[in-house]
């Protein structure tokens, strides 16, 4: 007779026989140690404590409790992870002390308090006080996280018997003090180590050296000082070294060739010094190298071109002499590379076109020269270039007009000639253009009237002719200068569709007509506006000042042009306007009184004109005024008195005006 098994009746079985070995609640000890956490706990937004309700089973009703089975002893508590999804990105707030009853849980292997805050910079909250020194009896304990708090003091000593501790992360806090040197004596267990965005200080412990199962090491933005400890190399399972933003000093020890398995070094915001060593070149798996603002000096060391999984190489602002390596052509994987704010010199390698994956390339405030190569055409995935500040010569090659994503480009202060290619009307994405200062010539681009352009910078070349009806085409554009240049005619019509300017920068060009054409824009009200050195003639609209595109004027600066008539009353309503500038006009009439309405003027310039009357004491005595210039009119009386420091060469020229800073009036 054959048998018939039921798993059914196994499980039964099963369960029957096992029960007297289940727990079915947790321990009270560590009931007692929970209860006194939440009642330290001051408020916190989620309410996920809501459920540690006392005489209930910790470990079956309690949000982010859990217990062994075997025992019911509470091995992981996260009780501020998200419990849907959705709630993954809600801020948690919390204010609070932290229980030290914690160290009674000393079956804990997980303790995570961690809080997810978005705007932690602006309104910081969590665990406030010292961590206690208790959870140092934590001895199961593998995981310790209590990033994005409050806490204060130093880390505690009790610490170094965690002897299973792999993850140790006290991030974002206000821990300070030092580490002792014993410190890292015997948890040679920990793989990752995230003290960052603390103000911990002193020298990093050479006991250090006895992690030889790390792999992370987070130290980044503290006060951290001293060098990095010679024999790093014995910490062979490294995979990411963050020591950015400290006062580290020195310079990188030879033996990180040993690092195999580092893909990230960060030693940026320093003062490290000496030359970057060839030993560097040896760490095959490098995908991020920081080195920027520290010391560094000697040239870039060619080894680095052996690095072929790098995607990120940051050097700004060193000492780095010499050329960039030609072999740079070989990092085929780079994504981003910043080497500005160096002494580099010679000329861009052609080789630079092999980097067919780069994104972003700063080059910046160096001695660089020689041409663009034409190369750089390939670059078709860049969005972000910056050559300012160099020694680049000849014309920008046509190539460029490849980089058809690019969202920023940074050409200014080099020796470009020639036209601007054609081909940059292939930059649909194009927010950010910088090409001032160089010698640029031609027409001004049409290509460039796109909507796309935010903010265009065309200053100081050599540029000439009118400007085109198709600039009415820019209608996101919120920053235009196009300042000592050649161009001439009056301002098209076609202007007033450039709805959203901010800031408009035309001075030192011959430009004429009225500047109705640029008052009457409609739309986003100007912040500054510079029309000074051209031709603009005829009077200044009497409504100057209740106008919507001038509402909210901090600078209007409207120097060295043939402009006639009065100065506007209503100048008086521009509540914001700082700078008022209209020296060496050809204005006439008297000094409005209520210009001293205007409370936020700091500086008046009316110098070379031809003004008549007495200068008005609530002008001269505005609240925020700090330089005045009337010399060289028709002004005559008794000059105010006032606060001001005002040299006399500032009222001089005006036959008719007596009284300090002045000889005193004799007659009046």
């Amino acid at each position: 007779m054959k048998t018939i098994k039921n798993p059914y009746l196994t499980l039964i079985f099963l369960t029957i026989l096992l029960r007297p070995l289940l727990i079915e609640s947790c321990n009270a000890i560590d009931e007692e140690a929970l209860l006194d956490f939440k009642q330290r706990i001051e408020y916190e937004t989620r309410g996920n404590l809501a459920t540690w309700v006392a005489k209930t089973d910790c470990c079956a009703t309690w949000y982010g409790v859990k217990c062994d089975a075997a025992n019911g002893r509470v091995v992981n508590l996260s009780p501020f992870r998200s419990r849907t999804f959705a709630q993954k990105f809600d801020s948690v707030n919390l204010n609070g002390t932290l229980s030290p009853f914690l160290g009674n849980l000393t079956y804990l292997r997980v303790l995570d308090l961690y809080l997810f805050q978005q705007y932690y910079d602006l309104e910081p909250s969590g665990f406030r006080g010292p961590i206690p020194p208790q959870l140092g009896h934590l001895s199961q304990v593998t995981t310790i996280s209590l990033a994005s708090n409050l806490f204060t003091g130093s880390i505690p000593i009790s610490f170094a018997k965690l002897h299973k501790l792999k993850s140790l992360d006290l991030s974002l806090n206000r821990l300070s003090g030092t580490i002792p040197s014993s410190y890292f004596q015997s948890i040679k267990s920990l793989s990752i180590l995230r003290l960052f965005r603390n103000n911990i200080s002193g020298s990093i412990p050479s006991s250090i050296l006895n992690l030889i199962s790390l792999q992370e090491l987070d130290l980044s933005s503290n006060s951290f000082s001293g060098g990095i400890p010679n024999s790093i190399g014995k910490l062979t399972q490294l995979t990411s070294i963050d020591l950015s933003n400290n006062q580290f000093k020195g310079s990188i020890p030879d033996s990180i060739d040993k690092l195999k398995h580092l893909t990230s070094l960060d030693l940026s915001y320093n003062q490290f010094n000496g030359n970057i060593p060839d030993s560097i070149g040896k760490l095959k798996h490098l995908v991020v190298l920081g080195l920027s603002y520290n010391q560094f000096n000697g040239n870039i060391p060619d080894s680095l071109t052996e690095l072929s999984q790098l995607q990120f190489l940051a050097f700004t602002h060193n000492k780095l002499t010499g050329q960039i390596p030609n072999s740079i052509g070989k990092l085929s994987n780079l994504n981003y590379i910043q080497l500005n704010e160096n002494e580099l010199t010679g000329p861009i390698p052609n080789s630079i076109g092999n980097l067919v994956s780069l994104e972003s390339l700063d080059l910046s405030y160096n001695n660089l020269s020689g041409v663009v190569p034409y190369s750089i055409g390939n670059l078709v995935k860049m969005t972000s270039i910056s050559l300012e500040n160099n020694r680049i010569t000849g014309k920008l090659p046509s190539s460029i007009g490849n980089l058809s994503t690019i969202s920023s480009m940074v050409l200014s202060n080099n020796h470009f000639v020639g036209e601007i290619p054609s081909s940059f009307g292939n930059f649909k994405d194009l927010h950010y253009l910088n090409l001032s200062n160089n010698q640029l010539s031609g027409l001004f681009p049409p290509q460039l009237c796109q909507e796309n352009i935010l903010n265009l910078d065309l200053s100081r070349n050599q540029l000439t002719g009118k400007l085109p009806s198709s600039i009415g085409n820019m209608r996101s554009l919120l920053f235009l200068n196009i300042s000592n240049n050649r161009f001439y005619s009056e301002i098209p019509v076609e202007y007033l569709n450039l709805t959203s300017l901010y800031v408009l920068d035309i001075h030192s060009n011959n430009f004429s007509g009225s500047l109705n054409t640029i008052f009457d824009k409609e739309g986003s009200s100007y912040n500054s506006i510079d029309l000074s050195c051209n031709r603009f003639t005829g009077p200044i609209d009497k409504n100057i000042g209740i106008m919507y595109s001038l509402n909210y004027m901090d600078s209007l600066i409207l120097s060295n042009n043939p402009l006639e008539g009065f100065i506007p009353n209503s100048i008086r309503f521009m509540s914001q306007l700082r700078v008022l500038e209209m020296a060496n006009n050809q204005l006439t009439g008297k000094i409005p009184r209520d210009l001293g309405k205007a409370e936020s003027l700091t500086k008046i310039l009316l110098s070379g004109n031809k003004l008549t009357g007495s200068i008005p004491a609530q002008v001269l005595n505005s609240k925020e005024l700090q330089v005045f210039d009337v010399s060289m009119n028709q002004l005559k009386g008794r000059i105010p008195p006032h606060n001001l420091t005002i040299p006399a060469s500032a009222f001089s020229h005006n036959l008719g005006l007596c009284d300090a800073p002045l000889p005193p009036c004799k007659y009046l």
